[in-house]
């Protein structure tokens, strides 16, 4: 039986020993496919937005508001009186 068990060993370590390791080259990618986007596919998303506000001592003087855009990251309005 130790024998047998001994023999097991070593056939396992000579089978494991013959294993070639795979280049990178040998190796197959699956290719991926861009699919274009068409306007059936395409969700539109809202702008987030956040207003801000400012005491004008200029001019007519007041309150005064702005919007900036968070999602395009650019002032939407121009500064309004309230």
């Amino acid at each position: 039986m130790k024998k047998v068990l001994v023999a097991f060993l070593l056939v396992s370590i000579m089978a494991f020993s013959f294993a070639v390791p795979v280049a990178a080259s040998d190796v197959v990618v699956a290719e991926v496919v861009c699919v274009s986007a068409t306007p059936e596919n395409i969700t539109p998303f809202s702008e987030i937005t956040r207003n801000y506000f400012r005491w004008s001592i200029c001019g007519c003087g007041g309150l005064q508001m702005r919007v900036w855009g968070i999602t395009s990251g650019r002032w939407l309005t121009e500064w309004t009186y309230l």
